[in-house]
């Protein structure tokens, strides 16, 4: 997107809300996917469950647990980035005299 000419601002505080509220949505869609995948996964991987390796299952759960944990801390960052975008939005309502709060952070 270009700024119109001879402008240093250009704000669109309802695209903002509009990517903002994609974003937090989108990261709690992936959560509840890993939820259900890390499920499927470990159950794959226990006795009787398809795949399972006396010495290797235990392992790999580890590590797709280690996984899921990381990608679950990055969805949460996507969160918490979003409100950055609001944090901008409300600093510069606040300079046209409208006094907004921040909004609450995410925390999950």
């Amino acid at each position: 997107m270009t700024t119109p000419l001879g402008t240093d601002v250009d704000v669109n505080i309802a695209e903002v809300q509009l990517v903002s509220d994609d974003m937090v949505q989108s990261a709690a869609n992936t959560q509840t996917s890993l939820k259900a995948l890390r499920t499927t996964v470990t159950a794959l991987l226990n006795p009787d469950g398809g795949l399972y390796l006396r010495k290797t299952s235990p392992q790999m759960t580890q590590s797709y647990d280690e996984l899921t944990n990381s990608l679950d801390k990055a969805m949460v960052s996507i969160k918490q980035f979003s409100d950055t975008f609001q944090v901008v939005v409300n600093n510069l309502r606040s300079l046209d005299g409208e006094d907004v709060k921040p909004p609450a952070p995410h925390n999950v």
